[in-house]
């Protein structure tokens, strides 16, 4: 059974390609062409029996939502892909830990693998990861697309289990790291 992880930047790229998108101005990556790559692997996935992973809390949702707000010219494609998966029943809800802080829920991580994703709001995505390594007995990997916290911490998180899907060029990662 195929099972994906889907970063909100995957989302908000391929959404990014509709003219009547919202989200176009603040996508990343900003070259069209890489956008569309982004966005033909979306369309595959949509289409595929592929399953998307979500935490039983809600907060992949709560951001795929807080980032890609209803349209009323359009609804986000990011948006329509999710829903097309919960219809089909192809959407695994896993179970996390969370706590709040300042008035949001981050998921919890065992304070070493905190370490490794300093980003509060990446938290969930591991925490998915490890949940569905224990649940199915594999990780769903992290699809990401323009998101170089993910490239940075990809060797330090194989070793606990998790798989990750880059969809953008190497160069593009690397060339955005050595701005930072």
């Amino acid at each position: 059974m195929a099972m994906f992880l889907v970063d909100t930047n995957v989302m908000l790229a391929a959404s990014a390609i509709s003219d009547l998108s919202n989200v176009a101005a603040r996508a990343m990556p900003r070259e069209i062409e890489l956008r569309e790559s982004v966005y033909e692997w979306l369309v595959a996935f949509d289409l595929s029996d592929g399953r998307i992973v979500l935490d039983d809390v809600g907060l992949v949702r709560a951001e795929y939502e807080r980032n890609m707000p209803y349209n009323w010219r359009e609804q986000e494609y990011g948006m329509q892909v999710l829903q097309n998966k919960i219809d089909r029943m192809q959407a695994d809800h896993v179970p996390i830990e969370t706590f709040e802080g300042n008035g949001e829920h981050i998921a919890v991580l065992e304070p070493a693998h905190e370490a490794i994703v300093t980003d509060r709001e990446d938290r969930k995505w591991v925490a998915c990861a490890l949940a569905a390594l224990i649940l199915f007995g594999e990780s769903p990997p992290i699809v990401y697309g323009a998101e170089t916290d993910w490239y940075i911490a990809r060797a330090q998180l194989e070793v606990l289990g998790i798989c990750f899907q880059p969809l953008l060029p190497t160069d593009w990662y690397r060339v955005k790291v050595d701005q930072q």
